[in-house]
């Protein structure tokens, strides 16, 4: 997508000022949210704030549910990406097994 973006002469990044604009957040929260691990942003050699497109939904979604009275905390929590699901272990034993699992090891897909 960043190549597309580019080709149309579009920058794949936001500065902090962009953001805020389109977002309808101040420069300051977003720099607040950005300490709390909301969102996040790469800098330039200028040691200027860029932020991806993509962080105008993440803005968005705190903010509305800021308005239904979630925590930042909890915002936080749900923001962070779902931990890979784990196959269990070759050697778990039967009390690991979940219950209705057949007693054969065959249940587990390999």
């Amino acid at each position: 997508m960043n190549d597309a973006l580019q080709q149309a002469g579009i920058s794949p990044t936001l500065t902090v000022g962009e953001v805020a604009r389109r977002s309808g957040v101040t420069v300051s929260a977003l720099h607040f949210y950005e300490a709390q691990g909301l969102i996040a942003s790469t800098r330039t050699a200028g040691n200027q704030r860029r932020y991806p497109r993509t962080v105008l939904r993440r803005v968005a979604f705190v903010r509305v549910a800021q308005r239904v009275g979630i925590s930042l905390a909890e915002i936080g929590g749900a923001l962070l990406p779902s931990p890979r699901p784990r196959r269990p272990a070759a050697k778990t034993g039967p009390a690991f097994r979940p219950r209705g699992a057949p007693n054969s090891t065959s249940a587990w897909p390999s």
